[in-house]
């Protein structure tokens, strides 16, 4: 029965543009890891899981992206509003991703003993780059909107500020993940596994920066997030996006809450105690 909805489902996107397609797989794909990312939340207890509801925040988002973009491809590129918003959410889509990998390696550092004041305090800042890079993208994306010339120049350099901006706070992202693994034996044996998919991901996290960097800095067709080669696109966006999700989502999962790692604290204190 599933090889046999494989099949029909291949065929079918055969039939229509690369775009479309590539929208359809973001659906099918963000609709089974909206769940995973929901049971995630709860499961690390919500008033502590910051690092993953920005997760359920990026697959609502993307699930609305693909929606825009259907409509769009629907309407030949017709409805200037679908394609507007399509490229304003594309860009949006990179805070929620940041913000999920700086709470996540802020949560390794706290956690850890000893505990490092820098590692744990810097994030903070970073949270504030976040949302100024994200008031950036948005503005500049409905500057580009604009039919006018001067707005659509303005746009542009609002959002190279905040693409900018954004790669700044995944440049200090990588150093703090760098400088946590340099320091792995103070990082709890339960944290290590949240630690490997906050560093596994920095790969996937630059290229998916570096497409967005290309696309507002380079004047290459190719590189356009609304008339560009769908497969650049499906390649340094797309699927960078997919796999970041996938390895967050994995460290939720298979990681242990905060309460269980306090709890292991509190048994090993007990035990020492005893000794």
């Amino acid at each position: 029965m599933i090889w046999a909805l494989a099949i029909v489902l291949a065929i079918t996107l055969s039939m229509v543009s690369e775009r479309f397609a590539i929208a359809i797989a973001e659906i099918i794909v963000y609709a089974l890891l909206l769940p995973i990312s929901l049971f995630i939340t709860v499961r690390h207890g919500i008033s502590k899981s910051s690092g993953y509801l920005p997760l359920c925040i990026f697959c609502c988002l993307r699930l609305s992206t693909a929606g825009l973009g259907i409509a769009s491809e629907t309407n030949g590129h017709t409805n200037r509003a679908h394609l507007v918003w399509s490229e304003i959410l594309g860009s949006v889509g990179l805070a929620p991703l940041l913000v999920a990998g700086v709470s996540l390696i802020t949560r390794v550092n706290k956690n850890s003993i000893p505990r490092s004041n820098f590692r744990t305090n810097a994030p903070r800042i970073l949270h504030i780059l976040n949302v100024l890079a994200l008031a950036l993208t948005i503005v500049g994306g409905v500057l580009l909107s604009s039919y006018k010339a001067s707005r659509q120049r303005s746009g542009k350099h609002f959002t190279q500020t905040g693409l900018s901006i954004f790669m700044a706070v995944f440049a200090i992202y990588t150093v703090l993940c760098v400088q946590t693994l340099l320091s792995l034996n103070a990082v709890a044996s339960g944290e290590r596994r949240i630690l490997a998919g906050a560093v596994i991901a920095i790969p996937f996290l630059f290229l998916r920066i570096l497409y967005a960097m290309l696309a507002a800095f380079r004047d290459k067709q190719k590189f356009s997030i609304i008339n560009g080669s769908a497969t650049v696109q499906l390649g340094m966006a797309v699927i960078m996006e997919m796999i970041v999700v996938v390895i967050y989502c994995g460290t939720g999962l298979f990681g242990p809450t905060e309460k269980q790692i306090a709890r292991r604290k509190e048994d090993l204190r007990l035990q020492r105690a005893a000794i």
